[in-house]
Parts: structure tokens; sequence; C-alpha cells
């Protein structure tokens, strides 16, 4: 037999298999020609995004990168990975039959290749040097507290025995780091994943545009093909509040529009803008990361000019007066930053989220956004069904439902998927990191009211 008729073969053998599995996975579980027709395509998406950026941001392992995304679905266990170490690029395959490539870029991290959209190619991310000085000017930490350090890593091994998959914690009082903690593989020079944590990120950068008069939350219009049309009403706040009534579902299965935009289009935000209207704008809270990447860009549509410029704009205006030197904020293909998900930083810069927000916008003596901006951020929206979300963080406000039932009524957070937190306690001054892969829910309010009583 010729190796061309071996390689047909080979192919009509792995298409069958993939063919059946699929038949099997119709008929056993009721999966829609919809979901099995954009499995392949979703699945090794996900597989090439996420082990690329596992990879090269993170630094993890082949093993780890493939044990973290297999716990998404069982078909992502069938995925076969290819690492290219010069060019810093992992292709994903599903039997032979669909494969997918994600690149590094220095900075700019991982995004999935599309044929002929090459923007962020050529994007510089600029060089960031922590300043010798202390937390959280720069990453000199003297100010650990031994008796709350020995209890929080007794916290992280009780997670950890329990199934959770904590990485790493942090505690912050009063504008000092006490305690962190980590697992064997990670330290405080490692980028995490954020996930969600990036639309609370992703908030300050609008709002210091609005500071610089750029946006404005009750603007209307945002985009040309929303005029004569039910969403020529939907407001920025609208938008940052998850009120915009768009029809963008966050169902992470292949067919779904939170997968499409994520692992199918090169361009997450023009996707998502295009959809119809479903509900009245302002009425009716819908989780929605669409509405996260709509935000991001507005934003980069205000600072004018190139990518290149928008990254630059976002490093010495928001990253740098921070002293957020290790973040990666990923982009799509075609240069948008993904500010539903895609935001990988250490413990200490995210804890440099949180106590900007417990600051009031300022840190370092550079104010970032306006006390008005933080105030309105930890506002109830006035949706008729999830009041407890403000300007992308999550509040505990609701009196007949709290979110953390034992911490006070003021008590809000960054939350992203895997349970990732930051978690800020303004009458105690206490900014929490929680970084992790968990399986199943955090038990958050359990172990952040037990860190509440060491002070």
């Amino acid at each position: 037999m010729s190796i061309k008729k071996v390689l047909v073969s080979g192919v009509a053998v792995c298409l069958g298999l993939l063919l059946l599995l699929f038949a099997v996975a119709y008929f056993a579980v009721g999966y829609s020609p919809i979901y099995l027709y954009n499995a392949p395509s979703v699945a090794t998406g996900i597989g090439a995004k996420l082990a690329c950026s596992g990879r090269y941001v993170s630094g993890f392992d082949i093993e780890q990168t493939a044990n973290d995304i297999e716990v998404y679905s069982p078909i992502l266990t069938l995925l076969d990975y290819s690492y290219d170490d010069t060019e810093k690029s992992v292709s994903a395959s599903l039997l032979g039959i669909k494969t997918r490539t994600a690149t590094y870029l220095p900075g700019v991290g991982c995004a999935l290749n599309y044929g002929g959209v090459h923007v962020r190619d050529s994007v510089q991310w600029p060089t960031m040097q922590a300043p010798l000085a202390a937390w959280p000017k720069g990453n000199v930490v003297f100010t650990i507290n031994p008796d709350i350090q020995q209890k929080l890593d007794a916290m992280l091994a009780a997670d950890n025995l329990d199934g959770h998959d904590t990485r790493a914690l942090l505690v912050a009082h009063k504008g000092k780091i006490v305690a962190e903690s980590y697992v064997d593989g990670v330290d405080a020079n490692t980028p995490l994943l954020g996930w969600s944590m990036t639309k609370s990120v992703n908030s300050l950068v609008l709002g210091h545009l609005e500071m610089q008069g750029k946006v404005n939350v009750d603007e209307t219009e945002l985009y040309p093909d929303w005029v004569n049309d039910p969403r020529e009403s939907i407001r920025l706040e609208d938008l940052l509040h998850m009120t915009d009534g768009l029809a963008y579902d966050e169902t992470y299965d292949p067919g779904e529009t939170a997968v499409r935009m994520l692992f199918q289009e090169p361009d997450a935000a023009e996707y998502v803008a295009k959809l119809p209207a479903r509900d009245e704008p302002g009425t009716r809270f819908n989780y929605s990361s669409g509405s996260a990447n709509i935000l991001a860009d507005i934003a980069q549509q205000r600072i004018e000019g190139d990518v290149q410029q928008d990254v630059n704009f976002i490093v010495n205006e928001i990253f740098r007066p921070m002293g957020m030197t290790s973040v990666t904020y990923e982009m799509d293909a075609s240069g948008l930053f993904i500010g539903s998900s895609y935001l990988y930083a250490t413990t200490r810069d995210w804890a440099r989220i949180g106590q900007l927000m417990l600051n009031g916008g300022e840190l370092n003596g550079q104010r970032i956004v306006s006390e008005s901006w933080v105030q309105r951020s930890l506002q109830p929206n006035q949706s008729e069904n999830t009041p407890d979300y403000g300007y992308q963080w999550w509040l505990n406000t609701r009196l007949d439902k709290r979110r953390w039932a034992d911490l006070p009524s003021n008590t809000f957070a960054a939350m992203g998927n895997r349970e990732q937190r930051v978690l800020v306690i303004p009458d105690e001054e206490l900014v929490i990191v929680r970084l992790g892969w968990s399986p199943k829910d955090y038990i958050d309010n359990e172990n952040f009211n037990t860190i509440r009583s060491w002070f």
C-alpha cells in the first residue's frame, strides 16, 4: 500500500472514530448538532490558547497545563499538544482531525492564530521593572507577621487537603503585606490568570478615561450600527453593570455566544457588538463577558491611535503608576484587550488592584481613578434580578441574601473562574487575594472571615 493510501486510510479511521464519538454523545447525552459541529473548533481553541499561556506566561510545565485544561470538559482529555519552544507556539489537535494553534509574543502573551489577521504581531510591550522599594510601590516585602504567616500557610494546606487547588493566598493589612503563601511551583514572581477579575481592571481603565474626559457613563449610541436600533439607548453604565440587554449568554458549550467570542472569532468585540437586543437596557442583569469586551473596545477607541498606542497608554497610565510590573494583558488576534478574561499577574500585583480601591482610587501617590468612580463602582445597579453588582465589581449589599454572609455589607471583590478572588474589607483595611484552579466552590466566606479574626 502506498504512503498516500496509508495516510488517507489513517485520516478516515480518525474521522470515523470522531464521528462515532460524537454520535454516541448525541444519542447518550442529547447534544445538539450545533454543539457537535462546533465542538472540535472550540476544544482545540481552548486547548491551544490555555496551554500556550500556561506554558509561556505562567511558566507551568506541559503536564500541569494539560491537567488544568482537562477540568473543563471530558473532550479536552482527547487533545494532543505540540509545543514549539523556538516560535513559542502551541498546537492542539483533536484526534488528528482538527488542529488549532496559539502563539506567544513577549509581554503581549498568547492568542489564537487566524489566517490573515496579524495586528498584534508588531506590538512591543514596554519593559517594566519594579523599583527597589517597599510594596506597593515596589516588590520589597519586610512586613510579614510570623503568626499570621503561619496561620495562612495552614489555611492553604487545609484548602488543598480539601481539594480546592489553592495556589496562592495573600493578606494585606493597612497597606502592608503581612502574609503570603504559595504551593510548590508557584511563588511571588509567578503570573497567574485572574480570569474574570480582568473585568475589574478593565473597569479601572474606563474610570481613568472618564477622569480625562474621554468617556461618560451616560453616553449612548456607542456604535454606528446601534443608531436607529433598539441598542441605541444602551449606556456605557449599562455595560458596566451588565444590564445592557444584549442577546449574549455566558454558557460555555460549543455553539454558544461565550465560546464563539473567545475561541472562534478573531475580534471578540466586533462579534458581540453585532448581537441583537433582548432586554430593555438597565432592567435586567445578565452576567456577560461580552459586555466586558465591548467596554475594552470602547476604551481602545477613546485612547485613539493604533494598538501600540493602546498598549503604551495602559502601561504608562495604569500599570506603571500602580507598580504592576508583572502584568500580561492578552489580546485577541485583532489587537483587542480581552477585558473579560485574560489578565495574568503576580499575587502582589493583584493585591495592588484591591489596595487601589481601598484607597479610593489612589496608589503610590498617583490617582488612577477618581474617588467618585470608586464610589459609583461599589453602588448596586438598578436591575430587577441581581442588584449586587457595581462597575464590574461584586458587592455584598443585598440585605436579603448577602454574597458573603459573615462579612460586612461594604465588602466587595473581583471574582474569576476557578474561584479567583481579590476581596476588600474596608472596615478592617484588609485586602485578601486567593488564586488557584478550584474544581468546586471556594470557601471564601469561611476563610476570609477567619482571616478577619486574626486582626
